[in-house]
């Protein structure tokens, strides 16, 4: 059972980092946790004796093989601007001992075909877990763990909520009638799920699959609940206190001709349209986003039970204002 844990992330109020940082604090287990950063990172932690912080550059190998000794695992929660550094991040990690890598994942389900091969967002990340199979042959006992955890529900909800078809500021909605559910998570359910996963022990012979062990080289999979489009609508109706007479939604576009938009966006050096692509595999029926059979079985593990959806809606949607919504790629051709 991993007694230490060295988390990295290029700012320690990135959403993840800090979830997961959250919730390991909070563990009755005894983590010592080391938060790796730039030196020029202007990140604050909670003060806690269970935290040591090392700054220093990402491409220093004695720094970093420094920060990474006596430590069980290393979790990565790097933003997107610093995913190039991993590779080499990986590879000081296993130099330093370390068994356990729990890369930069934090997405959709990357052990489903449909899913790798149609959102190109998802190679780099296919690429780090192979380059781990690889160092793993000649580092005995190394392994990953990939997190799969959809979109992140409340901060979507939050700042990106068109990611869901729901536009708050003109009350439109699009509804695709070939999307399916899907699962999707939480903030705080991730760095929960992630804490409760390195809680396990190693092994266990009374039940393989509450261990570590089961989870080597393979994937977590987290889930606040399984949803429809449709079913967010409502709730975010509901949360705001208004009826669906007060909206105009749209079931006119599929998610076939979405698809079919964002690989011409692509092909024409759109890189916004490899975002589209991750959304229409999220929730298009069949494309990927339903993983809830092996979540069940996950929460089952972890002894986690599935959220009050109407309650995570209203809980996000009370901090919704019009200055935190961000601008939605266009990926049209």
């Amino acid at each position: 059972m991993p007694h230490s844990t060295c988390t990295d992330q290029r700012q320690a109020s990135g959403q993840v980092g800090s979830s997961i940082l959250k919730r390991l604090l909070e563990s009755p287990k005894d983590f010592k946790v080391t938060v790796v950063t730039r030196t020029d990172s202007t990140a604050t932690f909670p003060s806690s004796s269970k935290i040591t912080v090392k700054q220093g550059s990402y491409t220093d190998s004695r720094f970093l093989q420094d920060a990474f000794k006596n430590q069980d695992v290393v979790i990565f929660a790097l933003n997107f601007m610093a995913q190039d550094a991993q590779t080499a991040m990986i590879d000081e990690a296993a130099k330093a001992g370390v068994k356990w890598i729990v890369p930069n994942e934090y997405a959709g389900d990357g052990m489903n075909k449909a899913m790798v091969e149609g959102v190109p967002v998802f190679v780099p990340k296919k690429q780090a877990r192979e380059h781990i199979d690889e160092l793993s042959k000649t580092h005995e006992g190394l392994a990953w763990i990939g997190v799969a955890t959809n979109p992140f529900f409340d901060l979507f909800l939050i700042k990106q909520s068109k990611v869901f078809g729901i536009d708050p500021e003109s009350h439109t909605a699009t509804i695709y009638p070939d999307a399916g559910a899907f699962n999707t998570s939480t903030m705080d359910r991730i760095g929960l799920a992630v804490t409760r996963l390195l809680s396990l022990p190693i092994s266990d012979h009374s039940n393989s699959r509450a261990s570590l062990q089961h989870y080597a080289n393979n994937f977590l999979y987290v889930s606040s609940f399984c949803v429809t489009q449709k079913q967010i609508l409502q709730a975010f109706q509901k949360a705001k206190g208004e009826s669906g007479a007060d909206w105009k939604v749209s079931e006119d576009r599929t998610i076939k001709q979405f698809l079919q938009e964002c690989q011409a966006g692509l092909k024409q050096g759109n890189m916004q349209a490899a975002w589209g692509l991750t959304i229409c595999h999220y929730i298009g029926e069949g494309l990927g986003g339903n993983y809830e059979e092996k979540a069940e079985q996950d929460r089952k593990v972890l002894g986690l039970q599935e959220e009050d959806f109407e309650e995570a809606a209203k809980r996000a949607i009370s901090q919704l204002t019009p200055s935190t919504e961000e601008a939605f790629p266009d990926v049209k051709a």
